[in-house]
């Protein structure tokens, strides 16, 4: 059976849980849903390596979400010995090497080096991809304005938002049966959706089934309200079944 972990549920600002970041496993294979700078230490918690990634999706290029690529590629590339694949939605190529990873992965021991030296780089369109079995379908959310960033359709089951504004029209045409929605716990947000959007966004039946993630530190004084309205908040090491 096909799971979906929880590595991490915080908000960029949060101290008390690692980036809000996941894991599919699949047979006794494991595809990275984002890989932020704390990514070391949630596998850890869950008594994996970065040896035991086979594969990576990233939804965008903020640090929280793939600044952790630069220990995947060197230390699978120096210390592992081999290429995890790297799948990235369209227009996150650019800004991913370009503008984020290049500084820091363009040179090595051996000389000048691109991203495909250290990854098995696919670059997706828009249709759905397989990981082992589980079908993929990214989609462009609404975070950042102009910036490429995607949220996940898992087995036409369960929906992870990314990062994101609210997105009724996305969830209502995909009716996942498991929800796992960004929200921040402020009263608004540029980039991201609060409660108060979320409730005003969303009705009774999809609420029902919507767990918040990349949450603040100070979730325990939202966690009455949440848990009344919503099914709860995502917690780390979480699991759902795909």
């Amino acid at each position: 059976m096909a799971v979906l972990t929880m590595l991490g549920v915080g908000h960029s600002e949060a101290i008390d849980h690692w980036n809000n970041n996941a894991m599919v496993e699949a047979g006794d294979r494991r595809l990275l849903i984002d890989a932020g700078y704390t990514i070391k230490f949630a596998l850890r918690d869950r008594g994996l390596t970065l040896a035991d990634v086979d594969a990576i999706f990233i939804t965008h290029a903020h640090a929280d979400h793939c600044f952790g690529l630069e220990r995947l590629g060197y230390e699978c590339r120096f210390r592992y010995g081999f290429k995890p694949v790297l799948y990235l939605p369209p227009g996150v190529y650019e800004e991913l090497w370009e503008h984020t990873l290049k500084g820091v992965m363009g040179q090595v021991g051996e000389g000048p080096a691109e991203l495909t030296d250290f990854f098995d780089v696919v670059l997706l369109d828009d249709r759905p991809f397989e990981f082992e079995g589980v079908r993929l379908q990214p989609f462009q959310n609404r975070h950042t304005p102009e910036k490429p960033s995607y949220g996940l359709m898992l087995n036409d089951h369960l929906l992870f938002s990314g990062d994101t504004r609210p997105i009724p029209e996305l969830v209502a045409q995909f009716n996942p049966q498991t929800i796992l929605h960004d929200a921040t716990l402020s009263d608004w947000n540029p980039v991201h959706a609060s409660v108060r959007e979320l409730r005003e966004n969303y009705p009774d039946t999809q609420r029902e089934r919507m767990y918040l993630m990349s949450y603040e530190d100070t979730f325990e004084q939202h966690r009455a309200e949440v848990e009344q309205e919503f099914a709860g908040f995502a917690r780390q090491g979480q699991e759902f079944a795909l």
